[in-house]
């Protein structure tokens, strides 16, 4: 999929808005609304621009890799997804802690308050932040 068929939407919104897109730190924007400098497109000309968002527009969207979480810092009961297989849907659990290489979470979605003992926890082979997945629908 190209970057035009996965942004089309927004492209259509900021065209018919009277713009041309710009990318800012990430995000579609209109041109008008944001600094050159800030822009992915800035080349300096505004046919630099041209080239530079014609050239964006026609390349393959690369889905965004999600930054690392360090879990040594995640607090306890923390809202993360948790599974044990790609192929498996994500599971929402609380975070119980972090072991030698290994995420933990409180069995059957309890929290350290619910959770009748401290051994109550599993862990699980992929695991990431509940708010990761929050901020990409």
């Amino acid at each position: 999929m190209l970057n035009r068929e996965k942004y089309a939407e927004e492209i259509i919104e900021i065209a018919c808005n009277g713009g041309n897109i710009a990318v800012v730190n990430g995000k579609l924007e209109n041109c008008r609304k944001t600094q050159c400098n800030e822009c992915n497109f800035n080349g300096g000309t505004i046919r630099d621009c041209e080239i530079k968002t014609r050239k964006w527009a026609n390349s393959e969207y690369v889905e965004p890799i999600e930054p690392q979480v360090d879990w040594s810092r995640v607090p306890v009961d923390t809202p993360i997804l948790v599974r044990h297989r790609e192929s498996c849907g994500w599971d929402r659990r609380y975070f119980a802690k972090y072991n030698n290489g290994l995420v933990y979470a409180w069995k059957q979605g309890t929290t350290s308050w619910s959770a009748e003992d401290p051994a109550y926890v599993c862990d699980w082979k992929y695991a990431k932040l509940a708010e990761s997945e929050e901020s990409h629908d």
